[in-house]
């Protein structure tokens, strides 16, 4: 199956990422936390890699 913009896994990594911005910025209020949030902020980066290699794979079909 071919993958195109919008995708249900688009759709995915956009979704895990909100979700992640949103615990970063409560969690930025709350004392001792720092640890955390450089893991939530690396599961960001991972999440944002495997959207980009998506995208890269789609533009690659796309383009043949």
């Amino acid at each position: 199956m071919q993958y195109e913009p919008g995708t249900i896994d688009c759709h995915v990594f956009l979704e895990c990422k909100e979700q992640i911005e949103k615990m970063l910025l409560r969690l930025y209020k709350v004392e001792n936390t720092e640890h955390i949030c450089n893991q939530l902020q690396s599961v960001y980066q991972q999440i944002e890699g495997m959207h980009e290699l998506k995208k890269v794979k789609r533009k690659k079909i796309y383009t043949n």
